[in-house]
Order: C-alpha cells, then structure tokens, then sequence
C-alpha cells in the first residue's frame, strides 16, 4: 500500500517524459489505482498531468480608488494611476472589477521593506553598482517621483532611481479593452558608474493572496499550466523562471555530463502569461510584443518569497557569463560590457465573463495573431497522419565511418500502399537521414543522396508516386546543425561563438556538433535552395532552425537574438517565395507565419510542484489554422492513453518508422530509437488513425470555443462547427449531459444532443 502511494505521488510531481522511463508499461501504470467516489480510478488524473475541474468561485473583494487619478477611460476600461509610484489601476466597465498593480493596505500583508517597494512600484531594476555588486531599487524605494505627463490616451513618466542614478522612461496607453505598456530602448540610461542588469515592470498585476479568491495564474510552459490560487500541503519555496524562446547559449557555461541525464523544463515558444480572478469572471492576458528576446517568464506560488501568487515578465539589459581563464576551465563570472538594445512592449488583453479562463486567453491570442496576419484561416487544418522514416544513419567504424541502410527510399511507397489499402487515406511522410552519410553524417552539407538509400531518380520516382496519391513528402533537413568532421563549413570561422569566444556546441550519445552562425545558415540555405528544386523537392521540415535562438559573437558574423529572427525570417521567406511548404518542429512564434504544418507539438507541461493543471493552450490558438502533430506515438508508454490526448487536444498522430529493425542501432547516434519497424507498428498505426478520423475528421478546419472538465479523467472540447467531443480516460463508464461515454473512449456529437 505504502508503495502505491508513494508511487502516486512521484507521478504527481515528476515530468512525464522522466515518467515514461520510470513506468514504461500500460501494466505498471494501471497497478496505482485507489478508491474514489467514481469507482477505481488512476490517481494521475487529480495530477497535475491533468485538468482540474472548476469549483465554485469565491466572492471577489471590492476594490476602491481611493489615492488614485483617473488618466483616461473608454467604453470598456478605465485607467486610474498613482502618480508617486505609477501604480495602476484598471476599472472594467462591465463587471466593474478593479484590477490593481499593487496592493490595497499593503500593511496587512508579511511583506518587509523591499518586497513592498517592489509590490507598489511600477518599475523594479536590478543594477551593477561601481564595486561590480547587483543590487535592488524600486520606484519607492528612495522615494524617487517620477515626473508624470498625462495624454488623451494614457501617460508617459520619466524615472530617475536616486541611488542607482539610472533613468527610466515609461508609458501606458489605453487602447479599446487593452493596455498598452512601453519602455523604449533609448529611454533606459546607465548611471555614471552604475549599469542596469534587468528590469520587471509592474510585477504584481493580477497578484493574489494566498487562496483568497478564486483562480489561477496562466504560464506557457510546455502546452499550457496554472498554478491555481490554493493551499497546498506540498507548498513550493521556488518560483517558474522560464527564459522567452529558451536559454541564450551565447551566454551559457557548458553543461557538465551530470546535466545530460536532467529534464529541463520545456522552452517557452510564445512569449504571454496571464491570470485569472474568479473563473469565468475576470482575466487578463499579456502578450510582449516586443523585448521577448531578452525576456523570462516568472511565476511566484505562494510560499515562494511571499503569501502572494504572481506573474510577470523580466527583461536582461545584461547577461551574466562565465569567462574562463585557463583550459581546467577555471575562471569567473562577468556581466556584459554594453547593454542590450531593446524596446519593452507588453500589451495587456483584459477578459471578462466567459472569455475569462484559459480558453479564452487562447482564443484573444489566436485573434491578436490572426490580426497580425501571423494566422490565417485558409483550410488546411485537415486531419492526416505522419509518417517519418529514418533513411540511414552513421555508424563509427575503428578507421572510417560507415552508413547504416535503415529504410530505402523505394521502401516508402510500398509501406504508402499498405496502408492504403487499409483505409488510411490521409497521410504525409518525413524522410531523415537522407543526406550522404546518413542522420549525423554530413550536415550542414545536403546533397548528394546517400546511395545506399537511392539516387537522384529514385528520390524523384518517389515523389512523383506520392504526389499522384495526394500524399505530400518532405524531406528533413536543418540550417542551424554542423556535425563535427562534416565538410561544407569552416570550424574556425563559420561557427556560432559565446561571448567568451568559445563555440556554440551540443552532445549527444557522444556525438559533437556545432551551431552555424545565422548569417552563415542564410548564406548555405540560399544554395541549398538550389540543390532543392534541382531533385523537385519543395516540401521541407525544419528542425532546430524554427526553434533555437542564440546571441552569436561570431566575429566575422555577429548578431543579436533580435537579428537572428530577422534572419531565420529572411530565409523562411526565401523558401516560401520559393514555392516550398515549411514544417517546423516546435518553432518558436515567430516562426508560425512561414509553417504549414506544427511537428511535435508539446502534449503536456514540465509537471513541476506548483503547476496544478495542464492545458492545451498552444492547441486551442493554433486548431483551426493549422494541423499539429504529437510526438512519435511509438515512443509512449501508454499508447492508448495518448491516443485519447490527442483527440481531446486536437493533435494528429505521428510515427517514426523504419524498414529494418531498430535494433540495428544500437551503437549509433539514433540508440533511442528502440521500436521502429514498419511491419511491427502497421496495425497500431491503422488503429489510431481510425480512432483520430472517427473523432477529429468531424472537426476540419474549425477551432475549439469551449473545453469543460466534468470530473477527473473525463472532459468535454467544443468546436466551433457546433461538434462536441467528451473523453473519457478512466476506467469507468461516465454520462455526460445524458450521453454515456464508455471507459478509456471518446464520443462525438452536436452540441447539445
């Protein structure tokens, strides 16, 4: 008994990829049952793998102005600020809730001096003082008094911290049901001896006590998480502290082979975080729309620092860096010399009554992006499923490398026609390892094709037999990696550098490789271009170059993280332009205007202890506008379950195949593929593309309007076509607004029947 529980527990708290290796059969994970008022039910579902049904929401506290001045208002918000610490206070006009950037009585609270500057301030800056120490200063925190200048729309204040002697300017501009906040780059000034580090700007917005309302904070880790506002007996003393876009490896110290074995939490692809007071009553979103690059999502559950859950945003004017000074790797940590160039833009999205929850943050965004012309309706959210083959890869020999064969390119048409014949009608395939010298063999070099795998003509003989099934083919490729010993690159000259000059580079099974310098990457896709069209391919997934985001010191080819998405957006262009269809694993949202379809999508959160809750965030933005594909189904170690998450999520299934056994791979970079053969995964393959036509073949093109969680283990997503679709994954029959819905099954209707 004692280890069941304590086995529940683990699942509770670990990521589910560390799971996955813990509990790797359907057998072990259904041994951790317990009794509940449903029947036997897993107890991950009251997990944070999960989400949580909604309770009843508290009674919300009643704001007051009282201290503060109206600068300007419209049909929807008002917006009231106090002029000593540009605290803010925003009035929606609908359900007259006042949202507050500070806190009301601030005294009541176990705050000591410092936390409460920060708290009632607009601007908090850490900075380096003349003795190179970090320090705090708040807007309050010497009394500094802006100088305030009201306008029809907002105010613009000027900032000057007395003892840091560092000056900030600042708007805030209403717009509609939005605001707008602003910190340009030519209006954050070092002191004469003191430089800015970073800086948080009203921190404390939607900042709650303890479990005294109801609600939840929103973060974009993995496809969504709250941290609901909640006592718990496992209280967190860390905080979320997410880098925008990931770590910047210009700036990091090498991993130790320690590190290789941890699970990082996920890299945060879209650049929002959000809260929510009284569900369905009252939420905001905030979208940075500019200065992301250099930002950090961080979310505080009470008990960390304070009895407060909060969320905001942290911006590196400065990065802190290792500089070695001897080959032992000794050395000391610096900070940057010159400061970033960046502008701050945060625009506040506030929602009200059923917009206000997590879906109708997702939904705001998905409209802010469409209004960007970032997404765009045009029907090709079309159910399919995909199928990547891994055509060769390398295997070390005592004097040379050699290639290993694992799926020919005349195999894939044959492996199309089975399945076919078996009612799998819609599909695409992704073919890696076709590069001379297999996976890890040659690249950044891409042609010629590895002969063990076909030619020119057997390559083009296979996309012309697919393209008159309507089936397209993509071959994988990446402009980011350099494999170590590749041709096609100088190691001296054309490699990414860290601003301590050492090269930009990653490990894997014992296999080194480099990361081009943007401005190299641009220069070798323009060729590659090229050698493209020559052999009629123009559909291309993109690994690495839509994710990965670095500052590159590079002397020869520098550039920033901001020049670095210009680039990867010149060259994304180039390809489009080019009339070729991009796939993009896990890019990054500045990457999504340029891709067809999203590879990988990311089906859960890091589980981290404070996180209550994962949602699917990421897939009520991107459903409707463009399909998205879960990892490799042959990598769970509970298919079925993840078939259901798919379904619920919006997610079409993948496959990563071979013709030969995986076997075969065991002393080669690609060891962790340990099932892959087509014949063995046909049927499994048949299968969940049934079960994923059957449910999200009804639900074309149209994106999700509302997801209810009647019980754990058991939720309902509404489309907007009027479909409805309930899953149920526990191991009891359940009925839902008089419809029964089966154990570990789905059911599909019309809303309402």
């Amino acid at each position: 008994m004692y280890k069941k529980l304590f086995l529940i527990l683990l699942i509770a708290i670990i990521p589910i990829h560390a799971l996955a290796e813990s509990l790797t059969t359907t057998e072990e994970l259904e041994e951790i049952e317990v009794e509940t008022e449903l029947g036997e039910e897993t107890l991950r579902f009251d997990s944070n793998q999960f989400t949580q049904p909604e309770k009843e929401n508290k009674p919300l506290p009643e704001g007051t102005l009282e201290g503060f001045t109206l600068v300007t208002e419209n049909d929807q918000l008002a917006l009231y600020v106090q002029e000593e610490s540009l605290a803010l206070k925003i009035q929606n006009k609908e359900t007259d809730y006042i949202w507050n950037s500070g806190l009301d009585n601030s005294e009541n609270y176990r705050l000591n001096n410092t936390w409460t500057d920060m708290v009632q301030s607009a601007v908090t800056i850490d900075y380096l003082d003349r003795r190179g120490n970090l320090k705090t200063e708040s807007i309050l925190t010497e009394d500094s008094k802006p100088e305030i200048q009201m306008h029809e729309n907002g105010f613009t204040a000027k900032i000057k911290f007395k003892t840091a002697s560092i000056d900030v300017e600042l708007s805030v501009t209403l717009e509609e049901d939005n605001i707008i906040i602003d910190v340009p780059s030519g209006g954050v000034e070092d002191g004469t001896y003191n430089k800015i580090v970073s800086m948080k700007v009203y921190p404390f917005l939607g900042a709650a006590h303890m479990d005294d309302i109801s609600g939840y904070l929103f973060i974009p880790d993995g496809s969504g998480a709250l941290m609901r506002f909640e006592r718990s007996a496992y209280r967190s003393d860390t905080p979320f502290i997410g880098a925008i876009y990931g770590e910047d490896e210009g700036f990091s110290r090498p991993k130790s082979s320690e590190d290789e074995f941890t699970f990082p939490a996920q890299a945060i692809s879209v650049p929002v975080y959000g809260a929510v007071h009284g569900v369905k009553q009252n939420a905001f979103l905030t979208s940075i729309e500019e200065g992301q690059s250099y930002g950090q999502v961080l979310a505080y559950p009470s008990g960390a620092s304070t009895d407060f859950f909060w969320v905001t945003s942290e911006y590196q004017y400065r990065f802190n860096y290792f500089q070695p000074t001897s080959k032992s790797m000794g050395g000391f940590n610096v900070y940057q010399p010159e400061k970033n160039d960046f502008n701050i833009k945060q625009k506040v999205m506030f929602l009200q009554g059923e917009e206000a929850d997590y879906v109708g943050m997702a939904n705001r965004y998905q409209q802010h992006l469409e209004a960007q012309q970032i997404l765009e309706k045009n029907n090709q959210d079309v159910m399919d499923i995909r199928l990547e083959f891994l055509g060769g890869e390398t295997k070390k020999g005592l004097i040379w490398n050699s290639v290993l064969p694992m799926t020919p390119l005349q195999d894939i048409p044959e492996f199309v026609d089975e399945l076919q014949q078996n009612n799998v009608d819609n599909m695409h395939i992704v073919y890696r390892g076709w590069t001379k010298g297999g996976l890890t063999g040659t690249l950044p070099q891409k042609f010629p094709i590895e002969r063990k795998l076909g030619g020119k003509g057997d390559l083009e003989d296979t996309i012309a037999l697919l393209s008159e099934k309507n089936i397209p083919f993509y071959l994988h490729s990446d402009f980011t990696t350099a494999f170590d010993g590749a041709s096609g690159f100088s190691g001296s000259k054309d490699v990414a550098k860290k601003i301590n000059s050492q090269p930009i580079t990653k490990n894997q099974f014992g296999y080194g490789s480099n990361y081009l310098s943007p401005k190299k990457s641009l220069e070798m896709a323009k060729k590659d271009l090229v050698d493209f069209l020559d052999h009629g391919v123009t559909n291309i997934a993109l690994e690495t170059t839509g994710n990965k985001l670095f500052s590159d010191f590079n002397r020869g080819l520098s550039s920033s993280r901001e020049e670095m998405i210009n680039i990867y957006q010149e060259l994304f262009t180039l390809y489009q332009e080019g009339e070729s269809e991009l796939s993009f694993y896990r890019p990054n949202n500045y990457a999504w205007e340029y891709m067809e379809r999203y590879l990988d999508m990311p089906m859960y959160s890091s589980n981290y202890m404070f996180v209550t809750d994962t949602v699917p965030f990421l897939q009520i933005v991107l459903k409707g506008y463009v399909p998205f594909y879960a990892n490799f189904s042959n990598f769970s170690h509970n298919p079925k379950e993840e078939v259901l998450r798919m379904i619920e999520f919006g997610a079409y299934p993948s496959f990563y195949l071979t013709s030969e056994s995986a076997q075969l791979l065991m002393k080669t970079p690609s060891r962790g593929l340990y099932t892959s053969e087509f014949d063995i995964w046909k049927e499994e393959v048949i299968n969940q593309y049934t079960m994923v036509k059957e449910s999200l073949g009804t639900v074309e093109n149209a994106s999700i309007s509302d997801r209810v969680v009647h019980q754990p283990g058991v939720s309902e997503v509404v489309y907007d076509n009027g479909v409805t679709i309930i899953v149920n994954y526990t191991d009891a029959d359940v009925t839902i607004n008089g419809q029964t819905i089966e154990a570990t099954s789905f059911e599909v209707s019309e809303r309402g029947n």
